[in-house]
C-alpha cells in the first residue's frame, strides 16, 4: 500500500503553490540583500586616517585607472593587428 502512495504524484493545490512561491521569493530577496551587503563590504575603499593617506588613495586609484586603460588599448591594438593581416 505504501508503494502505491510513493509512486503516485504529490497533490498540489493553488494555495500550496502560492505559499511555496512566496516562500521562495522571500528567500531570493534575503539572498540578494546578503550578496549586496557582502559586495559593498568587499569593494568599499578603506577609510583614510589623515589627509596624506587620502591623497595616496586618490593617486593609487588614478594610476590603476591609467594602467587599466593602457593595457586595454594594447590588447585592442594586438587584436586589430591579428585580424587585419593580409592573406597571401
Amino acid at each position: 500500500m505504501n508503494e502505491i502512495k510513493e509512486m503516485m504524484p504529490a497533490q498540489y493545490s493553488v494555495q500550496l503553490i502560492s505559499q511555496l512561491r512566496a516562500k521562495k521569493k522571500q528567500e531570493l530577496k534575503e539572498s540578494k540583500e546578503r550578496i549586496l551587503s557582502l559586495t559593498q563590504e568587499l569593494f568599499t575603499p578603506q577609510q583614510s586616517k589623515n589627509k596624506a593617506e587620502n591623497l595616496m588613495q586618490h593617486i593609487n586609484a588614478g594610476i590603476a585607472a591609467y594602467d587599466g586603460i593602457r593595457t586595454g588599448m594594447m590588447i585592442l591594438k594586438r587584436i586589430r593587428a591579428f585580424f587585419n593581416r593580409k592573406k597571401k
